[in-house]
């Protein structure tokens, strides 16, 4: 029997982990969300001040007006300083990421309008893949990484 993960790839949820229905009954099925389901005003966002980060998740996803990195609980921050404390990241890899969701909300707010949206987003999901590579790199095995498309 297929696993209903794959209808929560984003989140890495399996069967026995699945979040409540309220993921799932948008009129385009179900989705991730930047909004929290406790009702509180904005996304859940790591805590800035914090300077660790505690998930065991770092998932590289485009969500409009989010940042590159999600974690366990949803959105981390794309501040460059905290990334570089809280998760060790290099410079290089910052800007990378940032740059990659820059150039994604510029493709999907058509900024500037492009003719090959599809051979646009094939690019940058090719990107995303690879920064997934660089950061599993930096990273080593105290998380899991992937590159969500």
């Amino acid at each position: 029997m297929r696993s209903s993960a794959w209808l929560y790839p984003a989140m890495g949820y399996d069967d026995a982990e699945r979040p409540e229905p309220y993921l799932g009954d948008y009129p385009h099925g179900a989705y991730w969300s930047a909004i929290r389901p406790d009702g509180a005003e904005g996304p859940f966002v790591a805590d800035e001040d914090d300077d660790s980060y505690e998930g065991t998740v770092l998932r590289i996803m485009w969500d409009e007006g989010a940042g590159p990195l999600w974690g366990d609980e949803g959105l981390l921050h794309d501040d460059a300083q905290w990334m570089r404390r809280a998760l060790g990241l290099s410079d290089d890899l910052i800007g990378d990421l940032l740059t990659w969701n820059l150039d994604m909300t510029a493709l999907h707010f058509g900024r500037p309008p492009v003719d090959d949206w599809g051979e646009q987003k094939r690019r940058l999901d090719e990107r995303g893949d690879a920064l997934a590579e660089a950061l599993k790199a930096e990273v080593g095995t105290r998380f899991r990484v992937w590159y969500h498309a």
